[in-house]
């Protein structure tokens, strides 16, 4: 059996931890572009969905980040990074994707919306260039999503912090869990 390799720097618990990388995000913006080529070469189709997935992954990773950053610090050496990790890896895709769907029927302001908006096109994309083998993509579709993830992080970052903090919550109170509570809470006559 075959098994991935892992080096030993990328494993937890060495004494020498680095903060995390938060800025993963544009790393994968400069992925989705290298990946698409340049003038009139024919583009490989596996070249243009790993583009258009790491076109989502810029803005998954955007908004973990913003989230992580809201509610435990933005500052490495002043924050509990173990406590941002935990905040950062808990979105989940799919229930991101629901916040995110649902948001527009939430009071926050345009910027907010128009990245929810763009991170549920991003993620149908995404599963479409990952998993359906009958799909073709072109290489104006790989450069739409590229520009849609460039928009959608510019509308993020141009947010006040506090709108930023509030959809961040949003976010996480929409997981399965915190839905499950508030309806739990509803049913023996609390207010949520």
């Amino acid at each position: 059996m075959i098994g991935a390799v892992i080096s030993p720097s990328c494993v937890r618990g060495s004494n020498a931890v680095p903060p995390p990388d938060g800025n993963l995000s544009d790393g994968f913006l400069g992925v989705a572009a290298a990946l698409i080529p340049a003038g009139r070469a024919r583009p490989v189709q596996a070249s243009l969905r790993r583009s258009i997935s790491s076109s989502y992954y810029a803005v998954f990773h955007a908004l973990a980040r913003s989230i992580a950053d809201s509610l435990v610090g933005s500052a490495p050496k002043r924050r509990p990074n173990r406590a941002w990790v935990d905040v950062y890896r808990g979105i989940g895709h799919n229930t991101t994707k629901d916040a995110c769907k649902s948001a527009g029927g939430v009071d926050f302001p345009m910027p907010i919306k128009a990245f929810a908006d763009s991170f549920v096109r991003l993620h149908d994309a995404r599963n479409l260039a990952d998993y359906d083998p009958e799909v073709r993509f072109s290489k104006d579709d790989a450069l739409a999503n590229l520009a849609e993830a460039k928009h959608a992080l510019l509308e993020l970052k141009g947010v006040k912090p506090v709108h930023r903090k509030a959809f961040a919550a949003w976010v996480l109170v929409t997981s399965p869990g915190a839905v499950r509570g508030r309806k739990d809470r509803r049913g023996r006559g609390r207010p949520n």
